[in-house]
């Protein structure tokens, strides 16, 4: 994966970060952080300049989150509140009212979690669809998801250009702030299933 992401900022420069990041956004599992601090190392050969990388990497981020926004918004949310009358949310014990406090939380603070999110592994591409789904205003979410990207790129580029040759100690680290990360995605979700179940005894 590394030497073709080489190979492709070598030979298309600003387009191939552009690209790259736009199929990241899409793909998950293609890494944003290889392809921002090699841009950031490409900087510090003379291949690239600073502003325009961090600026294509942006674009390609804000293109790639439009797709997933819009898959969000063809997801019909009354099919979600019925899953959780007649379907496998029901099975789990979840009703309708609970979903649609989630659904309104979200509605309500979904400002901050898109911005933020953008700078956070495993969820920066995925909270796109929630924001599709409770419909948040199109401007909005494009300048959110800009800033929130603008920021993530801008510093994976710098770590990028000041580290050189070794950039890959930048990407060890990330990979540990992927695991906390993880850590407490899974803890945050069985406490809320712990919370959830205990709700339904009383």
């Amino acid at each position: 994966m590394e030497s073709i992401i080489v190979s492709a900022i070598e030979s298309y420069g600003y387009f191939a970060v552009f690209f790259l990041i736009f199929v990241e956004n899409i793909f998950p599992p293609i890494p944003s952080e290889v392809i921002l601090l090699l841009g950031g190392f490409f900087v510090g050969r003379g291949n690239l300049n600073f502003l325009p990388t961090a600026l294509a990497a942006t674009a390609g981020s804000l293109f790639g989150a439009y797709i997933l926004y819009g898959i969000g918004r063809l997801v019909p949310t009354e099919k979600i509140y019925d899953s959780a009358e007649r379907g496998w949310m029901k099975k789990l014990g979840f009703k309708r009212k609970e979903i649609l406090t989630v659904v309104h939380q979200f509605e309500d603070k979904g400002k901050i979690f898109v911005l933020i999110g953008r700078c956070v592994p495993i969820i920066r591409s995925l909270i796109s669809i929630p924001a599709g789904m409770v419909e948040m205003p199109l401007p909005l979410f494009s300048v959110l998801t800009a800033v929130g990207s603008l920021v993530w790129n801008l510093i994976l580029t710098y770590l990028g250009y000041k580290t050189g040759e070794n950039w890959h100690i930048i990407l060890t680290y990330l990979g540990y702030y992927k695991y906390v990360i993880a850590a407490l995605l899974v803890v945050a979700g069985i406490a809320y299933l712990i919370w959830h179940f205990k709700q339904k005894e009383e």
